[in-house]
This record gives structure tokens, C-alpha cells and sequence, in this order.
């Protein structure tokens, strides 16, 4: 015998008015505005409702009710890109995450209920957490948990300002839903308008019909209605993954030139840094090159790409480098809207700190390295990487930085493992940590045959140690070279390399071992 598989413990957050919301978000609060469809308003904001415009009104009729107001076409695309930039989000609070157009995103509450917990209290939790972060995101959210998803969307959007929460058990959703409109179901319109005509007024009185009734007139979608009005809703939430890296867009009040003061942008800079941060801590991914896209008035635009030490969404250490690259700028024109983009990002697993680690540090150093780079140029930060080459200030090549790469040391990407060598290699020489380019001259100093001191750059400072020679020669077929290196301990200047030019006995100071 088959049994019915049992409906997920679901969060539904919807957005009420999300066309508006999805505007306000973008701008500085606005005075009287409507979102208008077809020329009907089909939002408006407080000021707009008082001066006596009405959802369902006609552009004119709004426009002569209020004369000073601001209309905005409704954009389906960017409602339904609003909620997927909500979503992201709350994929740090719950392992799966679904959206609901238009205007609801659904969350796996079970996930929530932690072994040893409270149900009921962990849900709470769990929805304080979810409106704190659509706040964060610039939304206002409704919620309701229910078992099965259907059940959750009608409760949170016919709910009230307090969240809505239906214990588990058989025969709690009915109830809770029951006293709702049928318009809380978001029946098809040929269903709706028969149980209108036939007098069903509210959810009760369709889960009273017989389910036969609604199936032989409607088919599969009149069967369905008639189980989630019953508060039956099996069906499994189904995850939601972005393909596209974070976008976030605000546009100025008024024309503000760069020139004059960064400030206004730098403040709206960091507003749209922290969703886009968000964003990508719900993901798990940490961006690694940034772009700010200044939109002048009246056309034409100026990017500021941001490369980052290593990747990271951090918010607050994006906005040091940020700093820097805007204090020089020069436009052409005032901005009149800001976008701000990831460009490139890499997944950040979870690290687990060891005891006596101190990630202010870490942090202190990306950011350091992330403005040296947006103020001297990306190619400014580099490491070294040992190359092929016998000649000592040719023995390197540049390779791009990348802190944190591989392990705590720096630049380098995960080494390949290798099967253990049949016999112990032969240990490398030192080479200092420094090379000096170019060499200094030296002059060596001495009595009866005896190295006592060298003379560099003037001062005379005393050998205490040293050992040598090494040889080093090669590239006859192209800058021939012929030296003898030595490790000289001078005093006042520690550890030195040092060599002696084979052609004509000269002494050059070549590199320091700090």
C-alpha cells in the first residue's frame, strides 16, 4: 500500500507590494510614486495613498488627484530578479531554498528544528532571523511555517503584521486556513470565478465540497485546490540555484559630482556592498575582483574595478580600496546611479581558527594589500616564483599574488602530491631573502693577507664571519657570468651575499638574508 508522502516543514516569506518594494529599495525614500501597469496604478506609497491616489486607478485620474506624482512601469523581469537576490541570502539560513512568484520565497524549516530543541521556539528563531535579513536586504517581509508549502504562502500573505505559525499535526492547516479568502489559495481565474458564482466565499467552505465535485469540473486543478484548502500539500520544495554572480544597483537623489565629494557615494557604495556581501555568504563564495559602475547623467559611465588580495565577502574590507580608487578620480560628469558587481568569485570553504590564531590580522593584511593594489595598480602586488635560470637575479620569474592560496603561506596554488624520493635530496644552498639590484660595489679592507673589514657606500664595517666560496657561471652563449658567492656576517648589517666577479676580481654586494 502506498502512502502519501508527508508535506515539508515550510517558511514562506512573502513580500507585500513587491513591484514597490523592488523600486524603494534601488532609490532614497521617495515621496509620492506609483507603479503602473497598462496605465492602471497598481502600487503606490504613503504619501501617494494620502493625497487620494488608489491601486486600480488610471494614470490620469492619479495625476489629477496628485499632480506631483512620480510613476514607475512595472517591471515583471526585475520583481522576479528581486526575489532571486533575496534568495541567495537566505541560503545562509536553510539548506534549501525555493522561489514562488510572484512575490514569496520558501525555506526548509525543518532544518531548523535541532535535535533537543524546541519546535516551536527554533522556528521562532529562525523567522526572527529570516525578517532581520530581509531588512538587511532592503525588504519587508510577512511569514508564516506550516506543513507543505501551499499552506505556508496563503497564511503568511493574508497574515498580519504578527508571524504566523500552524503547529504540526493532521488537520492544522485546515483549520488555520479556513477563515482566509479564496484569493489567499491563487486559484486559476476559471476556477475562482465558478466557486464565486456557486457562493464559496472562504477556504472552509471549498474543503467542504466534495472532491469528486471539483475533479469532474476541473479536472486536476480543481482537485488540487480542494486538497490545499483541506491543508494537504505534499509537494517537495524545489531548490533554487543562481547561475549569475551578484548585481546590486541604487540610484542617486539628485546629481552628485565626484570631483566635489565621494561621500554620497562611497555611503551608497557601502549599502549595495553589504547585499551583495549577502549574497554571497548564502552562496558561499567570497569574490575576488569587485567592479563599481558609475552611470553619469545624462549618458555615458566610468568603471572602478576593485581586485581583492584573496576572496572574501567582507563588506567593510572592500571599502578601504575602494576609498582609494575614488579619491583620484576625475569624471567628466555628475553620477546619477551606481552598480555594483561581482566580477570574479571562488567558493570559501568553512575554516576552522586553530588556538592562537588572530584573524583581525588576517584581515588588517588583506586589507592593506587590497588598497596598495587599487592605489599603485593590480600589477604592483606580485610574488616570486623560483625559476630555471643560474644567474641569481634571473632565478625568479613573477607570478600574480594571491594571499592565503595555499595554506598561510602565500601565492603559490596546492601542491601535487608526489611519491616519496628513493633517496634523501641533496640540501640546497640559502639564498637571501633580498637581492639588490643592482649590486654595490665593495672594497675589501685587511692586514698580512687577512679579510678584517669591507668599505660599502662609505662606511666601513667590520667582518665578523664568513664562509664560501660557491661558483656560479653559465649563459656563454649569452651574457656570460663567472662568480664566487660568499656568506659574510658584517657588523651593523647582519647576514650578506657576497660575490667576486671572475673576469676582473672585483667584490659586489649582492643580496641580504634578513
Amino acid at each position: 500500500m502506498l502512502h502519501e508522502r508527508a508535506p515539508p516543514r515550510a517558511l514562506a516569506v512573502v513580500l507585500p507590494d513587491l513591484p514597490l518594494q523592488r523600486v524603494l529599495r534601488a532609490r532614497p525614500p521617495a515621496g509620492a510614486l506609483a507603479v503602473v501597469w497598462e496605465g492602471l496604478v497598481r502600487h503606490a506609497t504613503a504619501p501617494a495613498l494620502a493625497a487620494g491616489v488608489r491601486p486600480g486607478d488610471s494614470l490620469v485620474q492619479a495625476r489629477a488627484a496628485c499632480a506631483d506624482l512620480e510613476a514607475v512601469p512595472l517591471d515583471a523581469a526585475a520583481d522576479r530578479a528581486a526575489l532571486r537576490a533575496l534568495a541567495e541570502a537566505l541560503l545562509a539560513l536553510a539548506p534549501v531554498v525555493e522561489v514562488a512568484p510572484p512575490d514569496a520565497v520558501l525555506l526548509d524549516a525543518a532544518g531548523a528544528r535541532l535535535s533537543g530543541s524546541d519546535p516551536a521556539e527554533a522556528e521562532r528563531v529562525l523567522a526572527g532571523r529570516v525578517l532581520a535579513l530581509c531588512a538587511d536586504m532592503g525588504f519587508r517581509g510577512r511569514i508564516a511555517v506550516a506543513d507543505g508549502k501551499g499552506v505556508a504562502i496563503a497564511l503568511a500573505r493574508h497574515a498580519g503584521r504578527e508571524r504566523t505559525r500552524v503547529p504540526s499535526g493532521p488537520g492544522e492547516g485546515a483549520r488555520a486556513l479556513a477563515p482566509l479568502p479564496l484569493a489567499a489559495l491563487d486559484l486559476p481565474a476559471e476556477v475562482a470565478g465558478w466557486l464565486s458564482a456557486v457562493g464559496v466565499e472562504d477556504v472552509g467552505a471549498l474543503a467542504a465540497l466534495p472532491a469528486e465535485t471539483l475533479a469532474h469540473r476541473f479536472g486536476a486543478a480543481g482537485a488540487a485546490a480542494g486538497r490545499l484548502a483541506r491543508g494537504v500539500d505534499p509537494r517537495p520544495l524545489v531548490p533554487f540555484v543562481s547561475e549569475t554572480f551578484p548585481r546590486e544597483r541604487w540610484d542617486l537623489e539628485g546629481e552628485v559630482g565626484v570631483l566635489e565629494s565621494a561621500e554620497p557615494v562611497i555611503f551608497a557604495a557601502k549599502r549595495l556592498a553589504d547585499r551583495v556581501a549577502a549574497r554571497l555568504v548564502g552562496r558561499g563564495l567570497g569574490a575576488s575582483r569587485l567592479r563599481l559602475t558609475l552611470l553619469l547623467d545624462p549618458r555615458g559611465e566610468e568603471r572602478v574595478d576593485l581586485p581583492l588580495s584573496r576572496p572574501g565577502a567582507d563588506a567593510a574590507a572592500w571599502l578601504a580600496p575602494l576609498r582609494e580608487r575614488l579619491a583620484g578620480l576625475r569624471l567628466p560628469a555628475p553620477v546619477r546611479a551606481l552598480e555594483f558587481a561581482v566580477v570574479e568569485a571562488a567558493e570559501v570553504p568553512a575554516e576552522q581558527l586553530a588556538v592562537g590564531d588572530r584573524p583581525e590580522v588576517a584581515r588588517a593584511l588583506d586589507v592593506a594589500l587590497s588598497r596598495l593594489a587599487a592605489r599603485l595598480g593590480e600589477r604592483s602586488l606580485f610574488a616570486a616564483e623560483a625559476a630555471d635560470r643560474h644567474r641569481p637575479e634571473a632565478a625568479y620569474r613573477e607570478t600574480p599574488f594571491r594571499h592565503g592560496g595555499a595554506g598561510r603561506g602565500g601565492g603559490a596554488g596546492p601542491q601535487q602530491p608526489r611519491s616519496p624520493p628513493e633517496s634523501p635530496p641533496e640540501p640546497q644552498p640559502e639564498r637571501p631573502t633580498r637581492l639588490l639590484d643592482p649590486p654595490r660595489p665593495i672594497v675589501a679592507l685587511g692586514e698580512g693577507g687577512r679579510l678584517t673589514s669591507l668599505r660599502i657606500e662609505g662606511a666601513v664595517r667590520a667582518v665578523l664571519a664568513l664562509s664560501g666560496p660557491e661558483r656560479l657561471a653559465g649563459e656563454w652563449w649569452n651574457e656570460p657570468f663567472d662568480r664566487d658567492y660568499y656568506r659574510v656576517r658584517l657588523e651593523g648589517l647582519g647576514e650578506t651575499w657576497i660575490y667576486r666577479d671572475g673576469r676582473d676580481g672585483r667584490l659586489w654586494l649582492h643580496g641580504l638574508f634578513d
